[in-house]
């Protein structure tokens, strides 16, 4: 038996054992750790478990597990009967699910694309017990008429464009089916390209969903021939709807395989992008940092970087580049490593600025539409700090004492001219003090009215004073939750703050 339990089956059992025995542990029937709880190190008592016909091990700690052993042991047996009939159940549910969908014996057309011959070939085979001359497949896409498949008369070939006759533009209008013969005198006009002879029987029908029709159909017997009796023209277009639902079918199983595709690579660059952000919080000298990036999407356009430079100074800064999605997450990560691998080699932030945005303008890896930048430079043991703003929200110190120190000189947005000036503030940080960088999904967060947050929201959030610099960053967040009523973001949110202590970190 290849199943075995899964983490989350077992590990609230295990953990109530561990309070019974000091600690438990649970392998695979491979040896592999399912999961463990306690005091896990001591557990050397092994217990078989059966699952099926697998044997996985229960580790217990001696002596307290000798009187709890059996007991685990068995239920752990009845979860894992469990989890095979549930397991089972969800194997019958899928297969029903599936046979339920293929509305014909033929299910490996719901594998192939709509306008792939293989449903329109199944029809094709089929039409031809009704002792037609001829049939011919066309698909719809509201304007056009196009021959996919069938047995086709001379000169009409898979392909070609065939236009929607009176007869034929009926059809597609009502999705009814209708059965003629050409006028005995005169002759008929051309039907789906095919030129129809005095007294020659024929048949056209639709191939419709629920909600639209995705084609025709059309038959043709010799001239002279019977007409289309009621009884065929409800099995024509029988079998054009089981096509239909065929088709219908494929194209749902391609959107929801694309859309699972599509969530699955945002879920991949979700997991890349969060890897790309240093630690949550650090203690480096005298600095405790606190930052958080909250996007809006799965994948955002705001980052926040912190990293010790070569010469013992910090790289701290937040970023915000326009727009969600995995091409803003490529340049996002484009961005931070150019800016990673220039900091060590500039004595300013305002330098470093400079440097990315003359390449930014030299469409090196302009990938996007704008990037805004706030970078400092900082001496996390005299709490000494430079910065630099590229159209950012503004920085500021939130004193001890309570004041607010504005940082207003700012530059343009990375990309936009070459050559551009950022201006370089200073200042230091004492004891208390609280450095804020911020991205402008916090100051413009909207509530129930229209007015935003704003800078005046986030210096009310910290207008006391706070025992760390994760309090400090949680108040913000809350008052910013409070704020918008928990209404979703407009904006990824992304807030930084640097606290000075007195005593020196790692």
């Amino acid at each position: 038996m290849k199943r075995w339990f899964l983490p989350r089956d077992v590990q609230p059992f295990l953990d109530a054992v561990a309070l019974a025995a000091g600690g438990a542990v649970l392998l695979d029937p491979a040896g592999e750790l399912v999961c463990q709880s306690g005091d896990s190190g001591s557990a050397t008592r092994a217990l078989a478990v059966r699952c099926g016909e697998a044997f996985g091990t229960l580790l217990l700690p001696p002596p307290a597990g000798d009187g709890v052993g059996g007991v685990a042991v068995a239920a752990l047996e009845r979860m894992a009967v469990a989890r095979l009939a549930i397991d089972d159940l969800a194997s019958v549910v899928r297969r029903l699910w599936w046979e339920q969908n293929l509305v014909f014996s033929s299910g490996g057309l719901l594998r192939h694309g709509f306008g792939d011959h293989e449903i329109d070939r199944w029809l094709v085979d089929r039409l031809g017990a009704i002792e037609s001359q001829v049939v011919v497949v066309c698909t719809w896409d509201g304007i056009d008429l196009e021959v996919a498949e069938g047995a086709l008369p001379s000169g009409l070939q898979i392909g070609d464009r065939v236009p929607a006759t009176r007869l034929a533009a009926e059809v597609l209008d009502d999705g009814e089916p209708i059965a003629f013969s050409a006028p005995a005198e005169g002759g008929g006009e051309a039907e789906l390209g095919v030129a129809v002879e005095a007294g020659q029987p024929c048949l056209i029908a639709p191939l419709r969903s629920t909600q639209r029709v995705l084609g025709l159909v059309m038959l043709a017997r010799r001239p002279g021939g019977s007409t289309f009796g009621a009884e065929e023209v409800k099995l024509v277009q029988l079998l054009a709807d089981l096509a239909s639902v065929a088709l219908t079918n494929r194209m749902l199983v391609g959107e929801a395989e694309h859309k699972a595709r599509i969530m699955r690579e945002l879920e991949l660059s979700a997991e890349i992008q969060q890897r790309l952000f240093p630690p949550p919080a650090a203690r480096l000298g005298t600095f405790e940092i606190a930052a958080r990036c909250r996007p809006v999407a799965q994948v955002g356009g705001d980052g926040f970087l912190q990293r010790r430079l070569a010469g013992g100074s910090l790289l701290l800064g937040v970023v915000d580049l326009t727009g969600h999605g995995i091409g803003v997450a490529l340049a996002l990560a484009a961005l931070y490593a150019r800016l990673d691998a220039l900091a060590d080699a500039v004595e300013t932030p305002a330098r470093l600025l400079q440097l990315v945005n003359g390449q930014l303008t030299q469409g090196e890896f302009n990938w996007y539409t704008m990037a805004t930048a706030v970078i400092a430079f900082a001496d996390p043991n005299t709490g000494r700090f430079a910065i630099a703003t590229a159209a950012h929200p503004r920085a500021f110190v939130r004193r001890a004492g309570g004041s607010i120190e504005v940082l207003e000189a700012s530059g343009l947005p990375l990309g936009v001219r070459s050559g551009e000036h950022y201006p370089l503030q200073e200042g230091r940080l004492e004891t208390g003090d609280l450095l804020v960088l911020h991205s402008d999904g916090i100051s413009e967060a909207v509530g129930d009215g229209s007015a935003p947050f704003g800078v005046e929201g986030l210096h009310h959030a910290l207008r006391r004073n706070f025992a760390s610099a994760s309090a400090a960053l949680d108040a913000v967040l809350d008052n910013v939750a409070a704020f918008t009523g928990g209404a979703p973001a407009i904006d990824d949110q992304t807030i930084m703050i640097v606290r000075k202590t007195e005593a020196a970190g790692g």
